[in-house]
């Protein structure tokens, strides 16, 4: 009997003294795929909730991390932050909730983010999702490659006039601007994306077809290197934003849906 409660005592103290882990959302069993969200220019995580709320209805979990100094971030905006700093969000992320089998889906801006990402942590990534967003090749920067000589003025004037010489005004998007943009550091459009390994095998590209002006040279450049890396290709009918109202929303959320079914 006193053996019996001493070697109770040992075992229950070997469990107490084990590290604490949480569950991961893909630990039951299943490897279902699970949707990483990453959001554009001057937004935060909470962007992705009237997309997001479809998924989830189908039994999916999704994760809307928000980017260093931006949203609910924005106390954290510095000089300092560019396309490597929210590259090590979205990665730090994934490895701190230990996500496997991620569908990683980028809209905008958050392309650039999804390239870094699947390029450090390839053996997370099931699926890469360009929702209207930049496909950057090695050493390309959004800044210099990715708009139009006069967009790429403009925005250099409005950080100049609104932005304290380093800021990106949302003003220069919408104006007014929603109260939930944020001021995004310039650095996230001038820094050059330092790539170690080949494109992922299995992506999509989504594309808008309002406000060719200004995305014009976005959607060209993903269309085309979908083509050239064997990626699917949509055209979705609707504004830049294509994830916050339908009926496009509607449309983008079949097409993710289809892609989780494929890699269940």
């Amino acid at each position: 009997m006193i053996f019996s409660i001493i070697k109770f005592i040992f075992i229950a103290g070997l469990i107490l003294s084990m590290p604490v882990t949480a569950k991961t959302a893909n630990e039951d069993g299943t490897n279902a795929p699970i949707f990483i969200l990453v959001h554009g220019t001057f937004q935060w995580g909470g962007q992705w909730i009237p997309l997001a709320s479809i998924l989830e209805e189908k039994g999916y979990t999704v994760h809307m991390p928000t980017l260093s100094g931006l949203g609910e971030r924005n106390n954290l905006v510095s000089k300092q932050i560019g396309l490597s700093t929210h590259i090590e969000d979205v990665k730090n992320y994934i490895q701190w909730y230990d996500v496997k089998n991620v569908i990683l889906v980028g809209h905008s801006y958050g392309g650039a983010v999804i390239t870094g990402v699947a390029d450090a942590v390839p053996d997370r990534i099931a699926h890469v999702v360009y929702v209207d967003a930049t496909v950057l090749n090695q050493g390309e920067n959004l800044a210099g490659d990715f708009f139009t000589a006069e967009v790429s003025k403009g925005i250099k004037g409005a950080v100049d006039k609104l932005g304290d010489g380093w800021l990106i005004p949302p003003e220069f998007l919408r104006n007014p601007p929603p109260k939930t943009m944020s001021k995004q550091p310039f650095k996230t459009y001038t820094d050059r994306i330092d790539l170690q390994g080949p494109s992922p095998k299995s992506g999509t590209v989504i594309n808008a077809t309002e406000n060719p002006e200004i995305f014009g040279v976005i959607r060209e450049k993903g269309s085309k290197r979908a083509k050239e890396r064997g990626w699917a290709l949509h055209v979705v009918e609707g504004p830049h934003p294509l994830q916050e109202k339908n009926p496009s929303k509607q449309k983008v959320a079949e097409i993710l849906l289809d892609i989780a079914q494929d890699n269940k």
